[in-house]
C-alpha cells in the first residue's frame, strides 16, 4: 500500500481538523461528537492525556483560543488511517503571546466517515506564522 494521500482526502481531512478549532464547533457536544471516534485519545502538550468522554465535558465549557495553523502533511497509514501534522499556534486572547505547538492527528474511517481517533500537540520553537494559506 503506498503511503500517498488522494488530494481529496488531504483537503477533506484539513478541513475536519480546522472544523475542531472552530467556536461553533469547540462549544458543541453534538459536533464534537460528530468529528471524534469513540476511542479517541489526546495527549496534551503538558503530557495530560484526555479520552473523548472527558473533551465533550470539557471543551464547551473552555474560553476558544485563537489559532493558526499550518504547513500540513498528510499520508496514509493503511487503507483507513490517514496522519496529519502540522505547525500551529495559539493564544487565549488578543493580548497574550502565541504558544507554539507541533500537531498530530490520525483519523480513522468506520461507518462512512472519517472520525479523529489520535491528537498530540508538542511545545515546539517559536515559528513565522502565515496569514496566506487557507
Amino acid at each position: 500500500m503506498s503511503s500517498k494521500i488522494k488530494a481529496s482526502l488531504f483537503d477533506h481531512l484539513i478541513d475536519a481538523e480546522r472544523q475542531l478549532l472552530e467556536p461553533e464547533v469547540r462549544q458543541s457536544e453534538q459536533a464534537l461528537d460528530a468529528l471524534l471516534d469513540d476511542e479517541f485519545i489526546e495527549i496534551a502538550g503538558n503530557g495530560t492525556v484526555f479520552n473523548k468522554y472527558q473533551v465533550l465535558t470539557r471543551l464547551p465549557t473552555e474560553v476558544v483560543p485563537q489559532f493558526y495553523n499550518q504547513n500540513f502533511k498528510g499520508r496514509m497509514l493503511s487503507e483507513n488511517i490517514a496522519q496529519l501534522s502540522y505547525q500551529a499556534a495559539y493564544r487565549r486572547s488578543a493580548r497574550a503571546e502565541f504558544n507554539y505547538s507541533l500537531r498530530m492527528s490520525l483519523w480513522r474511517y468506520s461507518d462512512s466517515s472519517w472520525k479523529m481517533v489520535f491528537h498530540q500537540g508538542t511545545p515546539c520553537a517559536v515559528f513565522n506564522i502565515s496569514m496566506d494559506e487557507d
